[in-house]
C-alpha cells in the first residue's frame, strides 16, 4: 500500500499527525508493506520568511484567524495538550 502525505513542516497539527500516524503504523501489523510518500505544503505562503516584527504569537493568530486574543491562547493550549497525549514534550 502506497500512502501520501502532505505536510507544513511548521504546522503543528501537521507534526503531532505525523506522531500520531508513526504510533499507528508501529501497532499495525503489515507496517512492512507500506510505502511513504512525503509531499510539502506550506499552508500559510504569505507569513514573512524574515519578519522583523516583535508581535505575539497569540495577537498573531488571532488577527490571521479572525478570533480573539484569549480565543488564541486557548487554541495553542489544546495544541499543546494534543501534543502531550501524541507523546510530544
Amino acid at each position: 500500500m502506497k500512502v501520501e502525505v502532505w505536510s507544513d513542516i511548521m504546522c503543528p497539527f501537521c507534526y503531532i499527525g505525523k506522531r500520531n500516524y508513526e504510533s499507528a503504523l508501529s501497532q499495525f501489523g503489515g507496517g512492512d508493506h507500506i510505502e511513504i510518500e512525503w509531499h510539502s505544503f506550506q499552508l500559510d505562503p504569505m507569513i514573512p520568511k524574515n519578519s522583523t516584527r516583535k508581535e505575539n504569537v497569540y495577537q498573531y493568530l488571532a488577527d490571521r484567524k479572525g478570533i480573539s486574543y484569549d480565543q488564541s491562547a486557548k487554541m495553542h493550549e489544546r495544541v499543546i495538550q494534543m501534543a502531550r497525549n501524541a507523546g510530544l514534550d
